[in-house]
This record gives C-alpha cells, structure tokens and sequence, in this order.
C-alpha cells in the first residue's frame, strides 16, 4: 500500500514541474507595483513595466480625479500628485495598458493636518438703526467648518453660532446710546476646535421705533377675594431710543388675527376679551421723556364674570412721526378670573409638621395644582401625593387632598386635610403676589402644623 503512494505522489510531482517547464517565461504583462502612496504634499513617483509586449499607455480613468495625472516613457509610467489641502485622503485609479493586456494602478493620497484654523477675512461692520451687519469671507483652509460671534451686551457675553457658508448676520437690539461694540469672530474647525479670532468695533445707529416693552404674565383676576370691582393691567409702550422731548401720538389697537395666531402656535383656544368688559385709552401720546411709558387696560370685573379666561390682543397700529418695530410690535394680554386656581411652586415653612426631605430639592419637582371643584371650593395635594403631576383628581387615599374652602363675606380660607380636622386657620393668599400661604393646625395632634407657601403660579406646570 505505501510503494502505490509513493508511486502516485511521484507522479503529481513529475506532472506539476512538467506544468511549469512548459510556463513561458515573458509572456505576461506587470508592474513593479499596483499601489502608489502619497503624503498630503504634491509629489512624482515612477513605476516600471514588466513584460512590456506593445506600446505603454497610462490614463487616470477615476472620477474627481483631476489632483492625480499618468504619464508613459518607454517601460515607466510616471504618477504625479498635487497637494491635498483637504481633511480627508483620496484615492485615484490609473489604468495602464500595453496594447493587449491592461492593469490598474491604484494612487492614495493622505490627508493634509492642520496645525491652525485659520481667521475668517474681509471682517466688516455695517451700521443700521438699531442694529449692525458683520460680514466677512470664510478662509479657503480645507478643515474649517463654522464660526462664533461672541460680543458683550449690557454685561451679559452673547454667543451665536452659525453654520458654514453663512457669510453674513445681522445683531439687532442694539442701541445708538450704547456706544461702541466689539465683535469677535472665531473660526471653528471640522474637528470643532476652535481657531484664530477677528474682532471689529461698531456703534448701531439711532432708531426711535415703537413696541410693547415685553410680554407680561398671565393676569390672575380676583373674583371673590377681589377688593375692587375694577382690575387694571398696566403695559410698558415706548421706543428703546428716543428724541428728547418730541412728542408723538401712538395708536394702539385691537388685532383678531393675533389671538388666532397665537391660539395655533400654543395649542389653545382663548376667546377674545367681550366688548364693554374693559376699557382702552383712545390713544398714547408719547412725551420723550423716557423710553417707555404707562398703557393701562382697565377690566371690569362682575361684567367678565368668575371663571373665566380671556385674551386681548394688541399691536401698535399707527404712530404720528415714528417708525413701528419690527420687534414686539404686538401682544397678546391673557386674563384668568380665579381666585385660586393654577400651578404653584411650594415651599416648606418652618411651622411644618413634615420633614424638609418630604420635599423634593428642586423647585420643578415642588409644582402642584390647585383646581376649582365648586363656586368657592378648590382642592389641592398633601405633601406631593396628588396633583403634582396632573391637573385631573388620581385615585389616591382621601388623606391625599386639601380641601379648600372661601367664606366670600370675611375672606376666610379654610383648609382641611383629606378626614383629619383642622383648626387655628391662618391661610391668607395675597392677590398682589399670587401667593397663598398655609397655615393650620391638627387638633388631635398636639404641635403637628402644615406650614407652606404657594407661589409662582402658572397656566402650566
């Protein structure tokens, strides 16, 4: 058995050098290399030709492509490469023939590194009312991706990021009175590091524009704890920059379009305050002797009605010899008639029978409802067993909830935990602040208090 082994391995040997004996030598075509590397910085390479049969022929057959050429002498081929100024390496294919056979060259090139981030040019600063446009060329550098404007306002650090290819921005609010700004543009990196820094001064021109100062709060409008028929709401109307003592007539008035607007961004659905419910000054005239001066709405409240909710909106119409702002020019006033109702931040009082830990330590957890159940009965959550998530009643133990009661004719809040009486009532709520305060005892528990203050109330949590 092993002499018939041996006898057959003899024989594919004999069969394998007789395939090569006949292989002849010369008859193929090839190259000393198929792959070229580069560093990021232009450079020639040299390759040579093995077996060359017919005329030598190199052609760069990839796309994109143009930073990479061939070219053929006798039995080389040359490769030429220009400088990668891009954060990324490339490659390019390079198709060598011989006449008859053809083989492709393959050509990396690596990536440039940066040691900088190079400073945007042409930085200008352009002038405008109320405003100033910076406008500047990005650098050519390939490994820049964005810039930062950073400048001081009013001693606060402003930062704004912009995209790449933004090559222009507008900083508006900006006021004549102020004086000179500085401006500084950072070029950021693709690597988000940050680069050299252009700086520019410039001073905004004087615009004597009129607007609503800002937004104001939800008006929470007293019914039975209301200590006048009358609530007034007072807006700030003027112009960032003024004339001194010009006078001007300003036009404030009613927008339906506003409200409807508003309703749809904020997913509400507010009615618009009833006529004969308030009353509007005809006109403001503006004396030029502040910025802002006093537009007050005065709301009558047994006409409104209690538990209601109304918004008024408003835009400056018109002014007699000033331009209108492009910047809160409108604003839509809400008014919540409600002697209780909302969401307050708590807070525990020393006078408390709980532990501090029974309070959550940030204010966002402390947010709790209190919700109108009857004509003068509303009701709230013990500690934060109820209502601090929702405004609905959960299914929870009794002793969860506050009941809350006004006697309309003394004012007297009276408040009772779930079964457990309660007595010594100091509750008081302060209409000015929106801030009601708690304060009762548990007779059957000798020294035991609630003690907490409600405040920063909202339509929202």
């Amino acid at each position: 058995m092993k002499k018939i082994t041996y006898i057959l391995l003899i024989s594919l040997l004999l069969f394998a050098c007789e395939d090569e004996i006949k292989y002849t030598e010369g008859s193929y075509f090839g190259l000393s290399e198929t792959n070229v590397s580069f560093d990021s910085k232009a450079g020639e390479y040299t390759v040579r030709t093995v077996n060359l049969n017919g005329s030598l022929k190199a052609t760069v057959i990839s796309e994109n492509s143009e930073w990479c050429s061939a070219s053929s002498s006798g039995n080389t081929i040359s490769i030429k490469v220009q400088e990668n100024l891009f954060v990324k390496s490339r490659t390019a294919v390079v198709e060598i023939t011989d006449g008859k056979d053809k083989i492709n060259l393959m050509v990396r090139q690596a990536r440039k590194y940066f040691t900088s981030v190079a400073p945007v040019k042409d930085l200008k600063a352009t002038p405008g009312p109320n405003r100033i446009t910076l406008t500047w060329t990005e650098p050519e550098e390939d490994n820049f991706s964005h810039v930062i404007i950073t400048y001081l306002k009013k001693g606060e650090d402003i930062r704004v990021i912009l995209d790449g290819g933004v090559t222009e921005y507008t900083i508006p609010e900006l006021l004549n009175s102020d004086g000179e700004y500085t401006f500084n543009v950072q070029s950021i990196d693709k690597d988000n590091d940050a680069g050299d820094i252009v700086s520019i001064k410039g001073t905004a021109g004087k615009l004597v524009a009129f607007r609503f100062e800002k937004d104001i709060d939800t008006q929470w409008v007293p019914y039975y704890l209301r200590e006048s028929d009358t609530y007034s709401t007072t807006l700030k109307v003027g112009s960032a920059e003024f004339d001194e003592g010009q006078k001007i007539t300003v036009e404030v008035a009613i927008d339906e379009s506003l409200l409807a607007a508003y309703n749809q961004k904020n997913g509400t659905s507010y009615a618009i305050l009833p006529a004969g419910t308030y009353t509007l000054p005809e006109n403001l005239t503006y004396n030029g002797t502040t910025n802002y001066q006093n537009y007050n709405i005065q709301l009558d409240i047994p006409a409104v009605g209690d538990q209601k909710i109304y918004a008024l909106p408003l835009k400056i119409a018109s002014t007699s010899s000033a331009e209108i702002s492009e910047i809160m020019a409108y604003t839509v006033v809400i008014f919540y008639v409600d002697d209780l109702a909302g969401w307050y931040t708590v807070d525990r009082l020393s006078k408390n029978g709980e532990p501090a830990s029974a309070y959550p330590a940030s204010p966002q957890d402390r947010r709790r409802y209190i919700r109108r159940t009857g004509t003068t009965t509303w009701e709230t959550g013990y500690l934060f067993r109820a209502y601090a998530t929702s405004e609905t009643r959960p299914a929870a133990n009794d002793n969860s909830f506050q009941y809350i009661s006004l006697d309309p004719a003394t004012k007297q809040i009276t408040i009772k935990q779930g079964s457990y009486p309660s007595n010594n009532h100091l509750n008081e709520f302060n209409i000015t602040t929106n801030e009601l305060h708690i304060e009762y005892h548990y007779p059957d528990w000798p020294g035991w208090w609630n003690h907490e203050r409600m405040y920063s109330r909202s339509l929202k949590r």
